[in-house]
């Protein structure tokens, strides 16, 4: 199998299983125990916030673990209203999380405003700044659109939002981002930041979210305290020490100027073979997703051709895939033909190049397949 399917999830790394598995037999104990084994439990936590900590680039204490993205996205979102005559500014390039959570709130009578995306899948940011006022509360803006790996500078975004309110906090969706882009929560400006384990060889259902230390939110679970009161609730201790390890896996893997020679061997390949055109990415993206439309084939009719001889790639989100349309190409301006036939293609640090070349040799005969007829 060639798993081409990153941007959904990834295979755990060897060393986040063996670490994640040490402590489901042996410091299985309760971290907010005193006694040796639960302070023991503790101070893994404390080792593994340390390093996600330290690959975000900012504090210790700045850094609360939840259970997923959404959880922390959600946790952002909610808290963005200090009074109901505020209002927050979403970008239409959102994650359904952040999405869904914000038309949530518009459907209860909140003032939720949407900031256009250009063709590139980036926001407008002449577009997101005429809609912060004075009392804009909260703005939301991904950092790396997770449909099509376009990456919105949110260092200048985030000044820009504050130039024109001070109040305002500025939010990011960091998972596609996370690890894969050259950042630094330290300078950017941004106020809360999430990312997801699942994402960069950790398991699912460990997440974090970023807060400065210079702003206050509500606690998001109330309880017994943990994670400094914020969110409580027993930790999942083996999820966030191995979250932990794949973040120092990760990192030691991931080479930037291989992730674009792989990346261009990709869209070059489909370009030649079945004619596919990128949407987005290339210079404003990751290079760790190539989402393209091939004409005259239909997404999730390839998408099943593929699987069956092995190569397994994505049709856009994996939370919005089941629905119909897709709701952030559609607001690229993208046509109905072309979101149709888009497909999206992630890697990982360990994609190769013969895998690159078998997969698209695959594409190229499932398209064809599927087309009905030669291409060419």
């Amino acid at each position: 199998m060639i798993y081409l399917d990153n941007a959904a999830t990834t295979p755990v790394y060897p060393e986040a299983a063996e670490a994640m598995g040490r402590v489901l037999r042996e410091d299985f104990f309760n971290p907010s125990s005193t006694y040796p084994g639960g302070m023991r439990a503790q101070n893994l936590i404390r080792e593994a916030r340390s390093s996600v900590a330290e690959a975000l680039g900012c504090a210790a204490n700045e850094l609360y673990f939840t259970s997923c993205a959404t959880e922390a996205d959600n946790w952002a979102i909610t808290s963005g209203f200090k009074n109901k005559h505020g209002n927050i500014v979403v970008s239409a390039g959102e994650h359904a999380c952040v999405y869904e959570c914000a038309m949530h709130l518009k459907s209860a009578g909140l003032d939720v405003r949407f900031a256009a995306l250009d063709r590139s899948g980036r926001v407008d940011p002449g577009d997101l700044v005429r809609k912060v006022d004075e009392n804009t509360c909260l703005v939301s803006v991904i950092h790396a659109s997770n449909e099509t790996g376009a990456i919105n500078d949110i260092t200048s975004l985030a000044a820009a939002v504050k130039s024109k309110s001070r109040r305002a906090l500025f939010h990011s969706d960091g998972v596609q981002a996370f690890l894969k882009t050259d950042f630094d929560l330290r300078s950017s400006g941004v106020d809360l930041y999430a990312v997801s384990g699942h994402k960069v060889g950790a398991p699912k259902g460990v997440g974090a979210l970023f807060v400065s230390s210079k702003v206050h939110i509500a606690p998001f679970i109330y309880g017994g305290g943990q994670e400094s009161g914020m969110r409580s609730g027993t930790e999942n201790v083996a999820g966030i020490v191995a979250f932990g390890a794949a973040v120092r896996a990760y990192k030691s893997r991931f080479d930037p100027a291989r992730a674009r020679a792989l990346y261009e061997r990709l869209v070059s390949g489909l370009y030649e073979k079945c004619g596919a055109a990128v949407i987005a990415g290339g210079g404003h993206g990751t290079y760790m997703i190539a989402a393209v439309t091939i004409e005259g084939v239909k997404a999730e009719i390839l998408q099943s051709v593929c699987a069956d001889e092995g190569v397994i790639i994505g049709r856009g989100s994996a939370c919005a895939s089941r629905h119909s349309g897709n709701r952030v190409l559609e607001a690229m301006g993208l046509t109905k033909k072309e979101v149709d036939g888009a497909i999206r293609i992630s890697l990982s640090p360990e994609t190769t190049e013969e895998e690159i070349d078998v997969a698209t040799d695959v594409i190229s005969r499932a398209a064809e397949k599927v087309r009905g007829r030669r291409i060419g």
